[in-house]
């Protein structure tokens, strides 16, 4: 008879979880990893956002800024060749100039000195870029002697622009102070 040998089985090692441990804390990390790496591009595409629209107002107030300067040019050469041109207002030495003075009291107010650009020079194409268009208002600056009183006027101008972002409505019928987006510029202008 032959003997048959019995080898002792393997026992299994005990299973202690580390791998399951181990994977947990993988996918965990990997989460955390992915869920910043989101919140940053959705950052980084909102701050990019918000220097498209500045960048955007800031074009519109150049436009305001160069149309009425170029229209002051005409008005001054006497040959004007825009179908609409900005009033150009006295500056009066018991006042504050209106570029100063508030905002609502001055742009957003129903009859305001303030000129709005035509359609044509902001928005071209079939989509309005802009919904509100940009402004300014043209002030003549007088000569003042040492006493206050006005001398004369000269042929000195001070022009302030205002542009809007897209984001900004329509003005209203009562021209509302608007919500959104808004850029100054200035410039003075001495024709000789």
């Amino acid at each position: 008879m032959s003997a048959r040998r019995h080898l002792p089985s393997a026992r299994p090692a005990a299973q202690r979880g580390v791998v399951l441990i181990i994977a947990l804390v993988m996918l965990v990390v990997i989460s955390l990893l992915t869920t910043l790496s989101i919140r940053s591009a959705a950052s980084s595409e909102s701050v990019s956002g918000n220097v498209r629209t500045t960048e955007m107002a800031t074009q519109a107030a150049e436009i305001a800024l160069r149309y009425c300067e170029e229209a002051v040019l005409q008005l001054e050469s006497g040959t004007v060749t825009f179908t609409a041109t900005p009033t150009i207002l006295d500056f009066s030495t018991s006042t504050v100039p209106r570029w100063r003075q508030a905002v609502t009291s001055t742009w957003d107010v129903t009859g305001s000195d303030a000129f709005v650009i035509p359609t044509a020079y902001v928005n071209s194409g079939a989509t309005d870029t802009y919904k509100r268009r940009p402004e300014c208002l043209v002030e003549r600056i007088g000569v003042i002697n040492a006493a206050g009183t006005a001398l004369s006027t000269t042929s000195t101008y001070v022009i302030t622009a205002r542009g809007f972002g897209p984001e900004v409505p329509a003005a209203n019928a009562a021209r509302s102070r608007p919500k959104g987006t808004e850029v100054w510029m200035q410039s003075t202008i001495e024709i000789k």
